[in-house]
């Protein structure tokens, strides 16, 4: 056999040979060539992969939370070159977490805040307002969720869902006691009045829940320059005269029987709690927001309407995310906090899948783009909420997240003010209002002292945001 190998390769004419051997080493090359770019191309791709890490409190297992896991993984589906990582090192007591993360350097790139003006004090959050102003989205909302994002003349964060607080209303019992139903914009006088209407506890009927929500919305109900808890731009005007009459008008039901928690004897109405009250149909009015409407769909037995606060307003609590200070990706970051949250792209694609899923979301989109607005009330069958969004341009909106000092001017800041003696000292507004609601303080009395401990502590917050 080697020998016939031997003879059959010196048939073979040398320049053929070479000819081979040349030919065997260039194909060689080549597909080092071809594995060599191959693996540089693959690495290359990886680099170009942009990861962002994200915090927020609802991602945890029910159906919302679930949803929100959908919205990521979507975002991912739409922009193949960028990672979303959850950050789970972020949890609450949340503010901590934050905290413990801005000391470490490793802040998430988006994350959901409880406050805008303190994370922006300490320097966490990235001055977004140049993005915010080249956001077709951005005035797609309402004027009212516009200014409230805005601290001084910066923006810092993007308002990322809305829960809608407001009054359930049972149309059936009003019918059956031979009146008619109050409806969205009903005056704050008919409304009060309507309380008192439907109260029988014989039958056994129960005009409202509670009354101390009055604090937040009548001073906004009854004069129209006037905000959330009276804020007037400058502060919060709990001296003024809507502030008094809407604490007196909320203590005369209190301690005349026209709210649940105000009855002295339950025992008539076979639910232990309001809530169960509302749903057996013995209350007309019930206290509560955008979060109620799944059960209200799914198990109110009666006919009912959703019709906001009186005055033909609504009061909007914001959920907000910020984008780090430290963020080496300030776009992308900026188009995933728009997805997630006030983008119409994202908030049609978060309303399918509410469909898909067959749920309720327990917040609702926050853009008033037509085409949104759409999607939303067809798969939303809440009576009333047509005129609720359309009239979103008026809306209270709750200070929690948005306004500086918010937080001590409504709870924590001690007043100074003793209530029962010393067993009740130094009480903060919140305190002091639920006091004068419930009899055990006269609150014209205070009211002066409140409104300059509310103002301060606004004053005082909002300084570093002040333009000069």
């Amino acid at each position: 056999m080697k020998k016939i190998l031997k003879n059959t390769t010196q048939r073979i004419p040398k320049k053929i040979q070479l000819f081979i051997l040349i030919s065997t080493i260039v194909l060689l090359i080549a597909l080092i060539v071809v594995i060599v770019t191959t693996f540089i191309r693959r690495r290359g791709r990886d680099s170009d992969i942009i990861t962002l890490t994200y915090a927020n409190a609802n991602l945890g297992a029910n159906h919302n939370d679930a949803l929100e896991l959908r919205m990521i993984q979507s975002f991912m589906d739409a922009h193949p070159n960028i990672r979303i990582e959850i950050d789970q090192n972020i949890t609450s007591p949340w503010t901590d977490s934050l905290a413990s993360a801005a000391r470490q350097n490793r802040l998430p790139d988006v994350f959901m805040l409880e406050d805008i003006s303190i994370k922006a004090a300490n320097g966490w959050l990235m001055d977004i307002t140049s993005h915010v102003w080249a956001d077709v989205d951005f005035f797609d909302l309402t004027g009212s969720i516009q200014e409230a994002m805005r601290l001084g003349g910066t923006m810092y964060a993007v308002p990322f869902a809305q829960h809608i607080h407001g009054y359930f209303v049972n149309r059936d019992l009003f019918r059956d006691m031979g009146m008619e139903p109050p409806s969205f914009g009903v005056s704050a006088g008919d409304f009060v009045e309507a309380i008192r209407a439907a109260t029988d506890l014989n039958r056994p009927s129960i005009g409202l829940n509670h009354a101390f929500s009055f604090a937040d919305w009548y001073p906004g109900a009854v004069n129209p320059l006037l905000g959330f808890f009276a804020f007037d731009g400058l502060g919060f005007a709990l001296n003024s005269p809507e502030m008094r009459e809407g604490i007196h008008l909320a203590s005369e039901l209190y301690s005349n029987g026209y709210t649940f928690d105000g009855i002295p004897y339950t025992g008539n109405f076979a639910a232990g709690n309001d809530l169960g009250v509302f749903m057996e149909g013995q209350m007309a009015f019930f206290y509560a927001g955008s979060w109620l409407a799944d059960l209200m769909v799914n198990q109110a037995g009666f006919d009912w309407e959703f019709i906001g606060v009186p005055g033909g307003r609504s009061v909007i609590t914001l959920e907000v995310v910020g984008i780090s200070s430290t963020t080496d990706h300030p776009d992308e970051a900026y188009l995933f906090a728009k997805w997630m949250g006030h983008g119409t792209e994202g908030s049609l694609q978060r309303l399918k899948y509410a469909q898909e899923m067959d749920v309720i979301p327990s917040s609702w989109p926050v853009s008033q783009n037509r085409e949104v607005m759409e999607e939303l009330f067809q798969i939303l069958p809440i009576p009333g909420l047509t005129e609720v969004y359309e009239s979103l341009y008026r809306a209270l909106i709750d200070g929690l997240r948005v306004l500086p000092g918010y937080m001590q001017a409504r709870f924590t800041a001690p007043t100074g003010i003793n209530i029962y003696g010393s067993r009740l000292a130094d009480i903060g507004v919140d305190q002091l209002i639920r006091y004068s609601i419930t009899g055990y303080a006269y609150f014209p009395d205070h009211g002066n002292i409140a409104e300059e401990i509310a103002r301060y502590q606004f004053n005082s917050a909002s300084a570093p945001f002040l333009i000069n």
